[in-house]
């Protein structure tokens, strides 16, 4: 009896000291984590990222264009040489448990497994590739084919679904072939492009990239593609096939002057329309998700709105486009500068806005620090106000702190998510991958409604939540967390309520 008393106390002891070492090895796994994310975070390389070519003058233009047909080896053959060993093939792979299948086969395999295909282009030594972010999203498996056939695994650096850019890295090689950006600030519409990917490559061997020929159809087109609106694009007929998004599309120069994104087509193939994101917006995108891994918004504090017809007969704007100003924060950027209500912002910068969308997206991309001259009309007149841009505290805290950007709530975005209401709340706009919003299972579009830091004693678990209206309340919440503390986090999706606990990187 006491030997077996004896035993059961034995294993007992051996039970407890395993659970502990249990705990401990998920402790350090979770933490090399953690820290994993935070090293990659914040040790960024330094610029420049990419290469840029010349600026070609309209005669010089003029000129290649007249020698294109002039000989075999023409401006398109060499354009092609001199840019076609930097195009790469990018293959992915999903992995998404079934979980239907896993309760009638609990000895099975759940899980199935998604291929997808398309394009990119490499841009420096340092193994850097930009591609479509549609192209990797949600890849638990990317592989980079060269066009020497050499695979490569590939890790993604930064993704921005709003532009539909990401940017991959592969292994260091002073040896790659390096793609030239050029400019698309002055395309001519007629003028010769070229298109290179990989169309439907799971059904092509070789690795050598697909060449197509076309012109320039229009400028300034928009798209609207898996809920997300793309403005400011190059229209092309160079034919873009499935495969093709992300590849470069070419000068006769061999420069980048787009990167191909997206087709109208009534059959899923190619009928003469494609689209291409101009290369000057994608420099800046690029250069955002290689610092930053995202691209941080900066802090202007302006709304806007579309100009309609009903107010430009109202206020007998006949000539006038731009956007809207609706809204001036208070001590925000813009009302330091002297921005008011209904002023019509017509330019920002060198860029005409001819919408609100416009303006949103030339907003978007711009950096704290810079100065920005917005031409605006009031009362009759027009003038130029000087606006310096300054950092988001709000967004750049919240990255630090828990990986995710949030925006304020407002009609649109509510629309956008089928959130029950505009007027309360903050939306999170980007979950960076592998952080601790991205480990709480926090996703784009939800609506964080209250925090809570989470607190226990010897008996239980306690928390005080804190309502989340505006982002005042979400900055004085986030200012005052600290690193490691568990945070509580109650929000909608879809217009269902969810709740989620996840662990500070660092102090808020």
């Amino acid at each position: 009896m006491k030997n077996e008393k004896h035993g059961i106390v034995l294993r007992q002891i051996l039970l407890i000291i395993s659970l502990f070492l249990i705990i401990a090895i998920i402790s350090t796994f979770a933490i090399n984590r953690t820290w994993h994310y935070f090293q990659t975070s914040q040790n960024r390389p330094k610029g420049p990222y990419f290469k840029e070519g010349i600026i070609r003058t309209i005669a010089e233009t003029e000129l290649t264009e007249a020698e294109i047909t002039g000989t075999r080896n023409n401006a398109i053959v060499q354009a092609i040489r001199k840019v076609g060993a930097s195009v790469v093939s990018i293959s992915t792979v999903r992995v998404v448990s079934d979980p239907w299948f896993e309760f009638f086969y609990p000895f099975g395999d759940a899980k199935r497994k998604y291929y997808g295909l398309g394009s990119g282009f490499i841009i420096d030594n340092r193994g850097y590739i930009v591609t479509n972010c549609h192209v990797i999203e949600d890849a638990d498996v990317i592989t980079v084919t060269l066009t020497n056939g050499k695979h490569l695994d590939a890790e993604v650096i930064g993704l921005d679904k709003q532009s539909d850019i990401a940017v991959l890295k592969v292994e260091e090689n002073s040896n790659y072939t390096i793609a030239e950006l050029g400019d698309s600030s002055d395309l001519l519409v007629g003028e010769w492009v070229i298109a290179i990917g990989n169309p439907f490559g799971y059904l092509m061997k070789d690795s050598q990239p697909t060449v197509t020929v076309g012109v320039i159809s229009a400028t300034g087109r928009s798209f609207q593609k898996e809920g997300v609106r793309l403005n400011n694009l190059i229209q092309t007929d160079a034919a873009i096939n499935p495969g093709n998004s992300g590849g470069p599309l070419v000068n006769c120069y061999g420069q980048v002057i787009g990167i191909n994104t997206a087709i109208f087509s009534t059959t899923g193939g190619y009928q003469g329309v494609g689209f291409a994101i101009p290369i000057n917006t994608a420099k800046k995108i690029i250069t955002k998700l290689i610092e930053h891994g995202i691209v941080k918004e900066p802090w202007l504090g302006i709304d806007f709105q579309e100009l309609t017809t009903e107010i430009v007969e109202y206020f007998g704007l006949k000539d006038i486009h731009g956007a809207l100003v609706s809204d001036v924060v208070k001590g925000s950027p813009a009302d330091k500068a002297g921005l008011l209500n209904g002023d019509i912002v017509t330019k920002i910068g060198d860029q005409d806005i001819k919408s609100s969308e416009d303006a949103i997206e030339k907003c978007r991309l711009l950096s704290a620090g810079e100065n920005v001259a917005f031409r605006v009309f009031r009362k009759g007149e027009f003038r130029n106000i000087l606006i310096t841009v300054e950092d988001d505290d709000v967004a750049n805290s919240a990255d630090r702190v828990f990986g995710f950007i949030v925006q304020a709530n407002t009609q649109k975005l509510a629309k956008k998510y089928k959130l029950s209401s505009y007027k309360t709340g903050v939306v999170i706009i980007q979950v960076r991958k592998n952080s601790p919003a991205y480990e709480a299972e926090l996703e784009e579009g939800d609506l964080i409604l209250r925090m809570a830091k989470v607190e226990s004693d010897l008996f239980s678990e306690f928390s005080v939540s804190e309502d989340i209206n505006n982002l005042n309340d979400f900055r004085r919440f986030i200012s005052r967390v600290r690193k490691n503390q568990t945070i509580r986090i109650i929000f909608e999706r879809k217009g269902e309520l969810w709740r989620t606990n996840l662990k500070a990187l660092e102090d808020g």
